[in-house]
């Protein structure tokens, strides 16, 4: 009877927020992972949750959807965003929520963010999402795929660094008691293999994996190899690598296999 409350659940949330032909993966998995109850959500780098690029917040945020005995943990490492972030989750009881950066070393680092609101001076919000642990975010990575020097100056004009504790993968699994994670969203601005790299997929099964590619460069081809031996297939979509296990390509809509 559970079970069939979620699936009912989902459907719903699958009609009203995302209509199938415009559904992302990442989407399409959140909506498929909340069907059962006890299902365990990961999103590192989780900015303010309730934004437009949020795979997440609008099914998890919808009612009925966390259920008895489910996890979502949110990780946002810039304190003002993990405040704003805890706000807008709110009304969702038990959520986990870390502010901390997720790394392949423990300890303490630098992360490098915009220390204005880039609304308030003519620039887009995005902007504010673009806090990382590499400085080159902004120099190198930047130039290689982002098209507007004018937003790169006002950016490095009002980019601060400031001191973060770091925990890995494993550290944060242990710390929660989690064995296993049915969706793990990343989006952390060119560190995602960094953190993909550290990932015991035998001790802590994936069920799907959603990560921010555009900004990897030659790192990419090292993610794919790392999916491909955790046994994920993977397609990539807008600026992602979505990565599913093969016998849930139906489940989420996807007719073919990899690209």
């Amino acid at each position: 009877m559970i079970r069939s409350l979620f699936s009912k659940v989902a459907r719903r949330i699958r009609r009203l927020l995302f209509p199938r032909q415009f559904m992302t993966p990442a989407q399409a998995a959140v909506v498929e992972v909340v069907k059962r109850p006890g299902f365990v959500i990961v999103q590192l780098g989780a900015y303010i949750g309730d934004t437009n690029n949020d795979p997440i917040f609008k099914v998890v945020s919808g009612a009925g959807a966390r259920g008895m005995g489910s996890t979502v943990m949110l990780v946002e490492p810039v304190k003002e965003y993990f405040d704003r972030l805890r706000n807008n989750y709110r009304s969702l009881p038990g959520v986990i929520f870390e502010n901390v950066a997720v790394s392949d070393r423990s300890g303490t680092s630098k992360i490098f963010r915009l220390s204005v609101n880039p609304e308030d001076h003519g620039y887009p919000e995005w902007l504010s999402q673009l806090s990382s642990l590499k400085e080159s975010r902004m120099t190198e990575l930047w130039e290689r795929y982002e098209a507007k020097p004018e937003y790169q100056e006002f950016y490095l004009k009002h980019r601060v660094e400031e001191p973060v504790t770091c925990v890995t993968f494993d550290e944060l699994m242990k710390k929660h008691r989690l064995e296993r994670v049915d969706l793990l969203q990343i989006d952390v601005e060119g560190f995602e293999y960094e953190i993909l790299k550290t990932i015991d997929f035998t001790r802590y099964p994936i069920r799907f994996l959603n990560y921010e590619r555009v900004l990897l460069g030659e790192d990419q081809p090292k993610c794919l190899a790392l999916m491909a031996a955790a046994g994920f297939e993977t397609i990539d979509h807008g600026q992602d690598t979505f990565c599913y296990r093969p016998e849930d390509r139906a489940a989420i809509g996807l007719k073919k296999g990899p690209a």
